[in-house]
C-alpha cells in the first residue's frame, strides 16, 4: 500500500480509496504471480531445464530490478536439495506486502471475506521462507507455488481466491467519471456536489503546469458524501471533505505547518472554522517524522451556497502543490511574512506559483539580476534591502504573473525571462532617475541662490536689500538640506550608488558654500567699498550662476538615458564639460578679484579679509560643482557602455 494511501487510511476514510485501492490490488497480483512464477524457473534452470527469463513480464509487473535479473538465468543446484538464485532473497521478501496490497480493497468492502482470508495469510505466512544468503530449498519453492490439495491450504490459492473477490468489488463499485472524478455510490444530488467540486478544481488545475495530482475520489459512505483528493505527491499531504446535508467537514493533513495555515487563510471571505493543528506521528509515510492534521467546518445557509463553497474549495487545491518550494524561493528576495502575503494574492488572483517554479524559481530571478542589475546589488543582499520592500513586492507580482500568464499563453520560456528582465531594468532605472530628479530640485535652488547673489553684486544692493538675501538664502538652504535627505534616501536603493552619492553630497556642498558666502554679503558696509567689491566680484558669481545652470541641463539628460536617447547623453556630457571649465574660469576670476582687493587704497583690513572670504565662498562652490560634475560624467559613461 502506498503511503498517499496509508495516511487516508488513518484517517479512516479507506473506502473513497476503492478505486486506487483496486488498481493496486490488481497491480500486486500480477506481481505476487510473477513472483511464483519466477521461483519455478528458477528452480527448472538449477535442474537444467530450459526455461524463460521473463523479461517482459518483469518490466510489466515492476520487478524489472537489477538484482533480479539473473533470478531465473542464474539460478544452480547446490547439493541437498537446495538452489542458490541472485536476489531470490528480495523475490520473496515482498510477497507479504503484495497479498496486504491484495486485501486492502477487500478489508474495506467486503470485511467479513477479509478477514477470512487474512485469517489464512497469517497461518500461511510462518511458511515463507527467508531464502537467506539467496539460498532456497526446492521443497520450499513447491509448497509456496502449490494450488492446494483437499482441505490443505496453500499461498498460491489464497492468491487466487483474493484475487477472485478483488474482482467482484470493481464490478460491484462500477467507477464512473464526473468531470475526472473517480466516483462510485453517488445518487443525483452527490453527483451535483462532485460536479460543482470538480468544476472548480478544473478552472484552476492548468495552473499545475505538469505537476503530478489533484486525483479525485468521491462516494456515498454511509449518511455522507466523502470527497478525496491526494495534492501532488507529497505522502502525507491529503484533503477529505465530508458533505452531511447543508455541513461541509475538511480533514487536511500536511508535513509543513506553514502551508497548512495558509490552506486556511485561503477561506477568509468565507464563515469556516479551523480546529488548532496537531502533530502526528508519520511512521510509515515516507520520509517524514511528523505531519500535521487540521480540521475545518463550514455550514452553508443554502444548496446554492454549499455548491459555491465546494467549487471554492475545488479551486484553491491547486495552491498547495509545490507551495513550500515557492515560499523558500520568494524568500530570497523578502521577508517569510511579506513571501505568504505574495503566495495568498497569487491565489487570489488565479495565477498560483507552479508557473514561477518550472521556469526556475529562485534563478529566474537571479538571470534577471545578473542580466540588468549586476554591480547594483551587493553580493549577498536581498532584494528588498535594495529595491525596497514594497517594490520588491511589485516586482514579484510581476514574475508571478508573467511566469503564469506567459505559459498558459505557449509563450517561450526566453520571452518570458526578456520581460521580467525589461520589468526590472526598468525599476533600478526609475530609481537612478528618482535621484537624478531630486538633485535636478535641489540644483535649481542652488541656482536661485547664486542668482540672487549675482543680482546684490551687480546692482550695488544695499544693506538692508543683502540682509534679506541672507535670510532667502537661509530659508533655502534648509529646503535644500530636506532634499539632499531625501536623495541620499533615495540612493540607499541602489547598489552601485557611488557615483550619484558624491553628485548629491557636492550639490549640497555647493549650496552650503553660496549659502554661506550670502551671509558674508550682508556684512559689507554700504558705501563705496562695498560698490568697488560688487564690481570685482560680479564676474565670478556670473560664473557661479552659469554653472549651476549647465549643471541642471546636465542631470536633466542624464535622467533621460534610461530611455535609450544617445543625444541626451551627448548633450548631458557637453553641459558637464561646460562645469569644469566654468570652474576653470571661476578659479582665474577669484585670483583677479583677489589680486584687485589688494590694489584698493585704504580699506579697512575687515572688510579685506570679508572681501576674500566671499570670493573664496563662490569659488569654493563651482569647485563643488566641478566634482559633482566629474563623477556624473563617469555615471554617463557607465550608462553608454551598458
Amino acid at each position: 500500500m502506498t503511503a498517499k494511501t496509508e495516511i487516508v487510511k488513518r484517517l479512516g476514510e479507506q473506502a473513497v480509496l476503492i478505486p486506487s485501492l483496486i488498481a493496486e490490488a490488481l497491480s500486486a497480483n500480477d506481481r505476487v504471480k510473477l513472483r511464483l512464477t519466477m521461483l519455478q524457473e528458477a528452480a527448472a534452470a538449477a535442474a537444467g531445464s530450459p526455461v524463460h527469463t521473463l523479461e517482459a513480464e518483469k518490466r510489466a509487473s515492476g520487478l524489472s530490478d537489477l538484482q533480479f535479473e539473473q533470478t531465473v538465468a542464474g539460478a544452480r543446484a547446490i547439493g541437498d536439495g537446495r538452489v542458490a538464485a541472485p536476489g531470490v532473497s528480495v523475490l520473496i521478501a515482498g510477497i507479504p506486502s503484495d497479498i496486504e496490497t491484495m486485501l486492502a480493497p477487500i478489508e474495506a468492502m467486503e470485511p467479513e471475506t477479509a478477514r477470512c482470508l487474512s485469517a489464512r495469510f497469517d497461518a500461511l505466512r510462518a511458511a515463507i521462507p527467508t531464502a537467506e544468503g539467496d539460498v532456497i530449498r526446492r521443497a520450499d519453492i513447491a509448497r509456496l507455488t502449490a494450488a492446494g490439495a483437499h482441505e490443505q491450504d496453500s499461498l498460491h490459492q489464497l492468491i487466487m481466491e483474493a484475487h477472485k473477490a478483488i474482482n467482484r468489488i470493481a464490478v460491484q463499485t462500477a467507477v464512473e467519471l464526473i468531470e475526472g472524478a473517480h466516483v462510485y455510490h453517488l445518487d443525483a444530488d452527490d453527483k451535483e456536489l462532485v460536479t460543482n467540486f470538480m468544476r472548480g478544481l478544473n478552472r484552476t488545475a492548468f495552473l499545475a503546469f505538469g505537476h503530478p495530482g489533484l486525483a479525485t475520489t468521491a462516494a456515498h459512505i454511509g449518511a455522507k458524501l466523502t470527497i478525496q483528493n491526494d495534492i501532488g505527491a507529497t505522502d502525507a499531504h491529503v484533503i477529505v471533505i465530508h458533505v452531511d446535508n447543508l455541513a461541509v467537514s475538511i480533514t487536511y493533513t500536511d508535513v509543513h505547518l506553514a502551508r497548512a495555515k495558509f490552506f486556511a487563510s485561503l477561506f477568509a471571505l468565507w464563515d469556516a472554522e479551523w480546529s488548532a493543528l496537531t502533530e502526528q506521528e508519520a511512521g510509515g509515510l515516507g520520509q517524514e517524522q511528523v505531519f500535521y492534521l487540521m480540521n475545518g467546518r463550514f455550514k452553508a445557509s443554502s444548496r446554492e451556497e454549499l455548491c459555491a463553497f465546494l467549487t471554492f474549495l475545488g479551486s484553491r487545491i491547486v495552491f498547495l502543490i509545490d507551495w513550500n518550494k515557492a515560499r523558500k524561493a520568494l524568500q530570497t528576495f523578502i521577508g517569510r511574512k511579506a513571501a505568504v502575503d505574495l503566495l495568498v494574492w497569487a491565489a487570489e488572483e488565479e495565477l498560483g506559483h507552479r508557473a514561477f517554479i518550472e521556469l526556475g524559481g529562485v534563478e529566474l530571478v537571479f538571470d534577471a539580476i545578473r542580466h540588468v542589475a549586476a554591480g547594483r546589488i551587493p553580493y549577498g543582499a536581498r532584494l528588498d534591502a535594495v529595491l525596497g520592500e514594497k517594490e520588491s513586492v511589485s516586482f514579484l507580482r510581476l514574475v508571478l504573473k508573467e511566469a503564469s500568464q506567459g505559459l498558459r499563453a505557449g509563450h517561450t520560456a526566453r520571452l518570458i525571462r526578456d520581460q521580467i528582465q525589461a520589468d526590472l531594468g526598468q525599476r533600478f532605472e526609475s530609481g537612478e532617475s528618482a535621484v537624478l530628479r531630486i538633485v535636478e530640485r535641489h540644483l535649481g535652488l542652488s541656482r536661485d541662490l547664486a542668482s540672487g547673489i549675482w543680482t546684490a553684486l551687480a546692482h550695488e544692493t544695499n544693506g538692508a536689500g543683502r540682509a534679506l538675501l541672507t535670510r532667502r538664502a537661509k530659508r533655502i538652504e534648509a529646503k535644500a538640506d530636506r532634499i539632499t535627505l531625501a536623495a541620499r534616501d533615495a540612493c540607499t536603493k541602489l547598489r552601485n550608488s557611488k557615483e550619484l552619492r558624491i553628485v548629491v553630497d557636492e550639490v549640497e556642498n555647493a549650496v552650503d558654500a553660496f549659502d554661506e558666502g550670502a551671509f558674508l554679503l550682508s556684512l559689507l558696509p554700504d558705501g563705496e567699498t562695498s560698490v568697488a567689491f560688487g564690481d570685482r566680484l560680479t564676474a565670478l558669481a556670473d560664473l557661479a550662476t552659469r554653472s549651476t545652470g549647465e549643471m541642471v541641463k546636465a542631470v536633466a539628460g542624464t535622467a533621460r538615458l534610461p530611455e535609450g536617447q544617445r543625444i541626451d547623453a551627448a548633450f548631458a556630457l557637453q553641459a558637464l564639460d561646460a562645469v569644469g571649465e566654468l570652474e576653470r574660469l571661476a578659479d582665474a576670476a577669484q585670483r583677479n578679484a583677489l589680486a584687485a582687493f589688494f590694489t584698493m587704497k585704504d580699506i579697512d583690513t575687515n572688510v579685506l579679509i570679508l572681501g576674500i572670504e566671499i570670493a573664496r565662498a563662490i569659488e569654493r562652490a563651482t569647485d563643488y560643482l566641478a566634482h559633482a560634475a566629474h563623477a556624473l560624467r563617469d555615471r554617463v559613461l557607465q550608462e553608454l557602455s551598458a
